[in-house]
């Protein structure tokens, strides 16, 4: 420590689409920027547009939903389907712009279940392929990366090469963040070698390594705690890419969400040698490491250091004690940190106003008129509030089974333009649902699909089992049918349990016969024998 502490569709639909074209409105385009910085393709759209992106996607989703089980598995680079394809040409006569493509592909991977994959490469190749006619324009990178992308997050690598491959025979430039991405989800499929011989193929397609392409993978091996792999690839290239305060930084951090508190330490100190300073990101990894491993007296003790380094503390730094205080549930000492944040005139954030909401949700606490004022205290300072603000409010909420306070507070978030996530959503039909308000329940799971909200499998335990208690087995059986098919969810074995009861009570045998098949199909169960 020491030196550490130095320095297919019916053709009656279609023809709805078609008229539907008519009609104008922006649909909320969703690009996979949880997991992969893409690059910037949402650019503004006429209406008419805005509604051939929404037909086309609804398709594609709709050709998914009729078609659960893709083939095959996985499916050839160049996979076309027919069905898709004429249907497509109906809707779009010329092929769709490319950056309106890569919109369309990034909306369908942004889906985390029931992700329509083969039919999204159906539609790229069709584009493709329309896109090579002579009065079409020449295609763009933006497609391109943006099924690359899709391609990495099933783990159809294999199609990815073959879309590099396919861009450089046709003269598209290939950018390094192209490879970035690629990199990004090869360390995320737990593939590190492959990630860096990503790296190292580079060159084959006219791009060269440099070090924010290097350091950009030791960021995702560190974000997957794969320390001593980014070790030793730092080891193996440092000469190529000479250290500075940015590698060595992520380095640091790599160790310290390894839990590797030594190891870090180590890096901490060998940056000193090399004559480079740790920066407040540095100091800030090493801090939030040792609060996450309880070691708080270490912590304040590294704080002080930094402080006399001359290395100002930031939000993010006074951030990492407050979770700490929040997760062990001392509220005291939540304050303290938040005193000394106002004191050093280091001025609170999202994160700051969440984790002091949060401590006073607590079980012990259940203080929600203080929370709320704490809501009106950072919109007051023009901090917007996001879901994780008004979560813990609703776990609160449910705790306590106050209903009027549910809608007065979603009201309250409706009006601050913030949106509900998931969870929130699930809090919300857990709450109503326990007031046998099945109104709001059902207004809650359409409200969810309107706003584009994806499922999990909470979310449908919470509407399951609703649903059962009130003895509505149609209801129960759709919503099992949909998370086994559309979305192929495992439900929880009480929920399972539940359903299979109420269909086998009121006579539904061959309903439960099926789902009893789809649980087998899936794996989720064994045949019973």
């Amino acid at each position: 420590m020491a030196s550490l502490l130095k320095p297919k569709l019916p053709p009656f639909f279609l023809r709805r689409l078609l008229f539907d074209r008519r009609c104008s409105f922006t649909p909320s385009v969703a690009v996979d920027n949880a997991t992969t910085t893409l690059p910037s393709v949402a650019t503004p759209i006429s209406a008419v547009k805005s509604q051939l992106l929404e037909n086309l996607y609804t398709l594609i989703r709709d050709h998914r939903r009729a078609n659960p089980s893709a083939s095959p598995t996985p499916p050839p680079p160049d996979l076309t389907i027919s069905s898709l394809s004429s249907s497509f040409s109906i809707l779009s006569p010329s092929p769709p712009s490319p950056s309106l493509a890569a919109q369309l592909i990034n909306r369908c991977a942004f889906l985390h279940h029931g992700a329509p994959f083969h039919q999204t490469l159906a539609f790229f190749n069709w584009w493709l392929a329309a896109s090579s006619l002579p009065s079409a324009p020449s295609p763009s990178a933006a497609p391109f990366v943006a099924m690359i992308n899709f391609c990495g997050k099933h783990h159809h690598f294999d199609i990815a090469w073959h879309l590099l491959d396919k861009m450089r025979a046709l003269g598209i430039p290939i950018a390094n963040q192209t490879f970035s991405i690629l990199i990004r989800r090869y360390v995320r499929a737990d593939l590190p070698d492959d990630a860096t011989e990503a790296l190292l193929r580079m060159p084959d397609y006219g791009c060269e390594p440099d070090a924010t392409t290097f350091s950009s993978l030791l960021a995702v091996l560190s974000k997957k705690r794969q320390a001593a792999k980014a070790q030793s690839l730092f080891d193996a290239h440092k000469h190529r890419f000479p250290p500075d305060v940015v590698i060595y930084s992520t380095l640091v951090h790599a160790w310290c969400r390894a839990g590797k508190l030594d190891e870090a330490e180590r890096v901490f100190a060998e940056m000193a040698t090399s004559g480079i300073s740790p920066n407040v990101y540095t100091y800030t990894a090493v801090i939030d490491a040792m609060c996450r491993a309880e070691q708080m007296p270490r912590a304040n003790e590294l704080l002080c250091q930094m402080i006399d380094a001359g290395c100002p503390p930031n939000t993010a730094t006074f951030n990492s004690l407050m979770r700490a205080h929040v997760k062990a549930r001392r509220p005291e000492q939540v304050l303290q940190v938040k005193n000394q944040m106002k004191q050093l005139g280091c001025e609170p954030d999202v994160i700051t106003y969440n984790l002091l909401i949060e401590s006073h949700c607590t079980k012990g606490q259940k203080n929600l008129d203080a929370a709320l004022k704490l809501l009106n205290q950072m919109t007051a300072r023009g901090c917007t509030p996001d879901c994780l603000s008004f979560n813990p409010m609703f776990r609160c909420i449910l705790d306590l089974e106050n209903i009027n306070a549910a809608h007065r507070l979603y009201e309250r978030m409706r009006e601050l333009g913030s949106k509900p996530n998931t969870v929130t959503y699930n809090l919300l039909m857990e709450l109503f649902s326990k007031e046998n308000s099945m109104d709001m329940v059902q207004r809650m799971k359409k409200e969810m699909e309107k706003e584009g909200v994806e499922p999990n499998a909470n979310t449908y335990s919470v509407l399951i089992t609703a649903f059962c208690i009130k003895g509505h087995w149609k209801q129960a059986y759709v919503l099992m049918k949909e998370m086994l098919e559309e979305k192929c969810l495992k439900p929880a074995a009480p929920t399972y349990k539940t359903v299979m009861a109420l269909l086998q009570r009121v006579g539904q045998l061959t309903k439960h016969e099926e789902i009893e098949g789809k649980m087998i199909e899936h794996g989720f169960i064994t045949r019973p024998t």
